[in-house]
């Protein structure tokens, strides 16, 4: 794709992969789906939409009705769904993305079974472990403080290690979930 996705239409190509939405409903998707950590404004959502038919990943049926005016119907394209799928295998590249997109990420995989997102997690996790190796051997952090360099960098590794035990928890988690099924 030439023109780089938003992160909201992924979120909304997500919630169409269920199925058509109309009117209003893609907001009260997004807010029943999304909300535990992920806010997106009405406006975000219909701007969204237009760009995304824009791009061809989403199209616009119009539903006549007899005593209401007409209303919109928006339905993933078959671009839209191959977009959609190959955003949401692949790991978040910033560990601040952890808590919106790769959460998002996941409640989508869910949604196609619980064993569809193990794969992801196991990517992220090392995606992660690659990063935190790497950032543990920076010492050429640009400051004139070793002392803060040398903090800030064992302050990022921890993180990614934090992180990456919580996606252990994860893997567990949806691992007995599927066990109990």
């Amino acid at each position: 794709m030439a023109k780089k996705t938003f992160p909201v239409e992924y979120a909304i190509l997500g919630l169409l992969n269920d199925g058509p939405l109309h009117g209003y409903a893609p907001r009260k998707r997004a807010d029943a789906a999304l909300a535990p950590f992920w806010t997106i404004a009405t406006s975000q959502i219909y701007s969204a939409l237009h760009s995304m038919q824009n791009k061809g990943l989403v199209s616009i049926e119009v539903q006549l009705q007899d005593d209401r005016p007409a209303r919109n119907v928006y339905l993933i394209t078959p671009s839209g769904r191959d977009e959609f799928r190959r955003w949401s295998k692949n790991p978040v590249r910033h560990l601040r993305d952890m808590r919106v997109k790769f959460l998002a990420k996941l409640y989508f995989l869910r949604r196609l079974g619980d064993k569809a997102g193990i794969p992801l997690i196991d990517a992220q996790a090392t995606f992660l472990e690659r990063l935190r190796e790497r950032v543990s051997q920076h010492s050429d952090l640009p400051t004139d403080d070793r002392t803060l360099a040398d903090l800030t960098t064992g302050f990022r590794a921890h993180q990614m290690t934090a992180a990456i035990e919580w996606l252990v928890e994860c893997k567990q988690r949806l691992s007995q979930e599927t066990k109990g099924d």
